[in-house]
């Protein structure tokens, strides 16, 4: 069966971090303050953050265990309530998780080779996606819009809008419906072993596993270096998105 669609992962695939996690998580929780200061000075606004981290960090606990997202509007809306505001506005919810992950957007940059792969694939007539593995949905649809990403990419979703995280193969039913497409005929393309190529093949599909740098994801996982069980073994491997078209020449080779 011929290849005829893509579904991307975004983060440490066509996007890449500039900083480390825990700056990012740092000057995240700075912003979230400084929020809290100028919009609810009754609130603490350090006892604040540190409850957001911990509720953030529980959150994504249960959402590995279960495969089920956590979003970050819960978790946001739960960390006002425990600071006695049981009933936030939601403009005061957006505004706090837009200040926690202002810094975290402005870290993200596009692959070097991300928009002209993404145009060569496109102009062979195969259908691109993305989907990530996310708490904010409209984190998700902005950084997309913001790095160029939008005109190659249909549909773009995440964990966070359709509430099932991968490996689940659930999370790829929407873009394979809205494609028309057998499973047998989409490849999945992303960094983590443990998401990405477990997922596809969960589905049906197959995987092309992007080697990112060691500990580049935020939550580890286990599964993304050299070290990656047997039992999680893609189609192809590529070190550079460049060489993603070849290496799916070589799988349609081989179908």
């Amino acid at each position: 069966m011929p290849i005829h669609g893509i579904i991307f992962d975004l983060g440490h695939t066509l996007m890449h971090l500039s900083d480390t996690w825990p700056a990012v998580f740092d000057r995240g929780v700075v912003d979230l303050v400084a929020f809290l200061a100028a919009q609810r000075p009754d609130l603490d606004g350090p006892a604040f953050a540190r409850a957001w981290l911990d509720r953030r960090r529980d959150g994504f606990a249960r959402s590995s265990a279960t495969l089920r997202e956590v979003t970050a509007v819960e978790t946001m809306r739960w960390t006002f309530g425990q600071a006695g505001v049981p009933d936030p506005d939601p403009g005061l919810v957006t505004g706090a998780i837009d200040a926690f992950f202002a810094c975290e957007d402005a870290c993200w940059f596009a692959d070097p080779d991300a928009l002209s792969v993404l145009h060569h694939l496109s102009g062979r007539g195969l259908r691109l996606g993305l989907f990530s593995n996310a708490t904010h949905d409209p984190f998700i649809q902005h950084v997309v819009d913001r790095l160029g990403f939008r005109p190659w990419l249909d549909p773009v979703l995440s964990s966070a809008g359709v509430g099932v995280r991968k490996p689940d193969p659930a999370a790829f039913d929407p873009l394979l419906a809205a494609w028309s497409l057998p499973a047998g005929s989409v490849v999945v393309v992303g960094d983590s072993l443990e998401h990405d190529a477990l997922g596809a093949h969960h589905a049906g599909m197959r995987a092309v596993w992007y080697r990112s740098r060691e500990n580049a994801r935020q939550e580890g996982g286990g599964y993304g270096d050299q070290g990656a069980p047997d039992r999680i073994q893609p189609e192809a491997i590529i070190d550079r998105l460049s060489e993603l078209p070849d290496r799916l020449d070589l799988l349609s080779s081989t179908l």
